[in-house]
Parts: structure tokens; sequence; C-alpha cells
């Protein structure tokens, strides 16, 4: 079967989905599909109805493509946020001896007054709580005073405030590691993050659609080959569909393999 060279017609000529990277060919291009492949009547329906399914099946494989490409974004956002926070760490790291001579006052106690006991405790390496904080509460709870959490925070904002004056660039040391520490499992989750191509997703997908129908379209199964009938069709109509025709030949032997092991499942599945 010979591909005659008659154009399609131009890409600005027919109409495109912005989110489909392949569409129905032209009715001029659909017919030279028709002719080049000599096929009949029952032949072309076979065709018309595989390549509109495949093609539906297509704009919901894209959704999900670019909800991918929104995701990408993300990681490189996270990439970069995680490089900042590696780079203040080292900041830190580096200077830890003169971090509480040249940070401001208003910051280290600031860092003391934001965090509870419990985490500047654990940044500290030692407990930390007042001892003398329960027994506040004992005598303004005696004294018939409401106990919440504003009061709690008021009764021990100064000593919380102390710690971070005078410790405060550990403390801060302390909070950017372990900040930075959980990026560690993100990082490495979106590096084991396989993409793909678009173009290759609709490529590969319309030619295992083609060769499922092929029997119905060309009379034979499709063949592991880079030549040959079906590997006509599939460039033929790939092409009309916009796709590039680089590729198309040397990708048909992966996906029949594919198609075949599939099918060879399903019966398996059916016999048992």
């Amino acid at each position: 079967m010979k591909r005659s060279k008659r154009k399609s017609g131009s890409a600005s000529s027919r109409k495109r989905s912005p989110q489909r990277q392949a569409y129905f060919p032209s009715d001029e291009a659909w017919n030279n599909i028709i002719g080049d492949c000599q096929l009949t009547s029952k032949q072309r329906e076979a065709l018309d109805f595989t390549l509109r399914e495949a093609l539906n099946e297509l704009d919901r494989l894209n959704i999900k493509l670019k909800k991918q490409q929104s995701r990408a974004v993300l990681i490189d956002r996270l990439m970069t946020f995680e490089k900042a926070i590696h780079d203040l760490l080292r900041e830190c790291r580096c200077n830890i001896d003169l971090m509480h001579s040249f940070l401001p006052h208003n910051a280290l106690a600031y860092i003391g007054r934001s965090l509870t006991f419990s985490a500047i405790s654990e940044a500290l390496g030692r407990d930390v709580s007042p001892k003398s904080l329960d027994n506040k509460i004992r005598i303004k709870q005696s004294r018939g005073e409401r106990i919440t959490f504003a009061s709690m925070d008021d009764l021990s904002s100064a000593r919380r405030e102390t710690l971070g004056l005078e410790f405060g660039h550990l403390i801060l040391t302390h909070f950017v590691e372990t900040i930075h520490a959980s990026f560690s499992p993100w990082i490495e989750a979106s590096r084991l993050h396989e993409g793909g191509r678009p173009a290759d997703a609709a490529r590969k997908h319309l030619i295992y659609r083609l060769a499922e129908a092929a029997p119905e379209i060309i009379g034979r199964p499709a063949t592991v080959a880079v030549t040959g009938t079906f590997v006509d069709l599939c460039t033929a109509v790939l092409t009309a569909c916009g796709l590039p025709e680089t590729g198309i030949a040397k990708a048909v032997p992966a996906v029949v393999k594919k198609l075949r092991a599939d099918q060879a499942k399903w019966r398996r599945g059916r016999a048992e």
C-alpha cells in the first residue's frame, strides 16, 4: 500500500482543540487515507469509529497531562524553595557563633516568644519549662480568675522571650534544620516521578487503538514490523491527525507487542 504525496491542508485551516495533541483529519486528508489504504466502506466505518473513540480518550488523557504540568510547576517551586532554605541553613551553621551578636534583639525575642516551651526544649536538647508556671496557675485559680490559653501565654511569655534573647540563634538554626529536613522525601519523590511527553502519549495511544482494530480496518492483525500495511496505515492516520511522522514506524513494534501481551493476559483471565 503506497501513500500519495497529496497535502492534507494547512494546519491553520483546521479547527484544533487546545486540549488535544491530535485531531480528526480534514475531509481532504480523510479521503486520502481511504484512497491510499484502499479501504472498503465497512473498513472505513471501523476506522472512523476507532479514531473518534481514540481521540475522545485522548481528550481525557490530556486533562491528566495538564494536571501533570501543573504538578511540574509546583515541583519547580518546591526545588527553588528548598534551595533557599538550604542556603539559609548553611548561613546559620557557618555563623552559629556570630548570630547571637548580629541578630536584632527584637528578632531573638520574637523567636522565643513565638515558640512553645516544648519546641524550645527540643531545639536546645534539654527541658526549659519553668517550674513556677504551675504555681502561678494555682494562684490565679485561687483568686477566682479564669484560666485561658491567652492568660497562660501571658504567664509564660516573658520567660520564652528571655530564652529567645539568650538562645535565639540556636533555636532558629534548629527550626531551619527541621524545616529543611521535611523537604527530603518530597524532593526524592519528585525525582522518581516519571512524566511522558504529550506527543509520545498521543502517538502510542493511537497506534494501540489502531492495532486493536486492525483486523476490521485492514483485514489482518497488526504486525511487529517497521514496514508494511499496518505501519502505512498508522503513518497516514497519525500525520493526518496532526502528529509528526518522525518516530511513528519505530514506535509500532513496541506498541503491538504490548497489545499482544495485554490480549494474552485477557485470554488467561477468561480461561481461569
